[in-house]
């Protein structure tokens, strides 16, 4: 979809630059937002390993989706990896809509990426989120993911995970660890259609993967609109 835009990029919560420091080498100029400085300050440091066209070619911002300010227009615009979905409100995601529709140029192109809520997922007691551990080879040291507690807002929608993270040395010691809560809101198919077409955007695909595969339950949910 960018090499189709023909024009600059935005990517909203571009967190460490894992999109956006590949397309920046693939050639195409980018503007990348973020709402957390700690994020964008481990995307610059892996950028400065990047060929210095590379670097230029990527512009960081600090900024608030949903109150998106800047002094140019866009001919794609993407918020990957769910990210739209940290938007609790239904106020939210329409100020984000209607800010993201006044910074693409005529004919511009909005990808989002959120998943299609499973019931499952959406029970107390229902369906876990399993534990996840991976390995810095270098120092032998385990990092940790677990959650501890869920609750969940019907009424809004709102999913929220408490979350412990751990760093465990190679004698099974935890050497520190944080806990966090990570908030979601689930968005239906339909109710993410109307909510475009409200904000003045025609849908133009959608898709239940990164292939390309049509639209099917449970699996992600990327929508491809335009810009009215």
């Amino acid at each position: 979809m960018a090499a189709e835009a023909y024009g600059p990029i935005l990517e909203v919560a571009c967190g460490t630059g894992r999109i956006t420091l590949p397309l920046a080498q693939a050639g195409f100029e980018i503007t990348a937002i973020d709402l957390s400085e700690g994020m964008l300050s481990v995307a610059k440091a892996k950028a400065q390993a990047l060929p210095l066209a590379c670097q230029q070619r990527i512009e960081w911002l600090c900024q608030d989706m949903a109150a998106l300010s800047l002094d140019r227009s866009f001919a794609f615009a993407f918020v990957p990896f769910r990210s739209f979905q940290h938007l609790l409100s239904i106020a939210d995601q329409r100020k984000t809509l209607s800010a993201l529709r006044a910074h693409l140029a005529p004919g511009g192109r909005l990808a989002l990426h959120l998943f299609d809520p499973r019931l499952d997922l959406l029970l107390k007691g229902g369906t876990a989120i399993p534990q996840s551990i991976s390995l810095d080879e270098v120092t032998g040291r385990r990092f940790l993911a677990e959650v501890l507690r869920t609750d969940f807002d019907y009424m809004a929608q709102v999913r929220r995970d408490l979350w412990r993270y751990a760093e465990i040395d190679e004698n099974g010691d935890t050497l520190r660890e944080d806990i966090r809560e990570m908030a979601l809101r689930w968005t239906h198919r339909w109710e993410l259609y109307h909510l475009l077409a409200l904000m003045g955007f025609t849908v133009e695909a959608e898709y239940s993967d990164f292939k390309g595969t049509s639209p099917s339950y449970g699996n992600e949910l990327i929508v491809v609109c335009k810009a009215n």
